[in-house]
């Protein structure tokens, strides 16, 4: 489960990586991802990973200015089709997406332009959908119940006899 966690196919550059943390003991697992040395011009970089199990998660990604050379504008970053939300931009670039419902299998897109030498980071988290019985689990458990109070209803009672 763990591998196939860590199996990251970033789509062009070997500086993409996805690093998660070994899940904690209520299942939960986090990740930075990133992009060092960008080129001059526009760049798109994916990330396709997985999650062992379905649930809720976000994720957050910046860029800081130091130089021009080093500049990065995001035009879009979107986690299986949603975009971020843009909470800053310019010299700071900031974007969030929170509360998310993820499957197992997830595509995280940066797209943007880079001054050259740029590079931007960013964090995922992730924790797994409480179980939720299967409805044959439900009705189960009903019947039982029923039948249950159907033996206590139907039971006899003793009447005592004086002999």
């Amino acid at each position: 489960m763990a591998a196939s966690m860590l199996m990251v196919a970033p789509a062009a550059n070997a500086a993409q990586v996805i690093n998660f943390t070994p899940p904690a003991a209520d299942g939960s697992i986090s990740g930075t991802f990133g992009n060092v040395g960008l080129a001059l011009g526009d760049f798109e970089d994916t990330f396709t990973f997985n999650w062992p199990s379905t649930g809720t998660g976000g994720a957050t990604i910046s860029s800081i200015l130091s130089s021009t050379l080093t500049d990065v504008n995001f035009t879009s970053v979107t986690l299986n089709g949603a975009e971020f939300n843009i909470l800053s931009s310019g010299n700071v670039e900031f974007r969030k997406l929170e509360d998310v419902l993820l499957p197992i299998n997830n595509i995280l897109v940066v797209k943007g332009w880079s001054g050259g030498n740029g590079s931007y980071s960013g964090t995922l988290a992730f924790a797994p959908s409480a179980a939720v019985p299967e409805p044959a689990t439900w009705a189960m458990m009903i019947i039982g119940f029923g039948a249950a109070g159907a033996m206590v209803r139907n039971r006899r009672k003793l009447v005592p006899t004086v002999a």
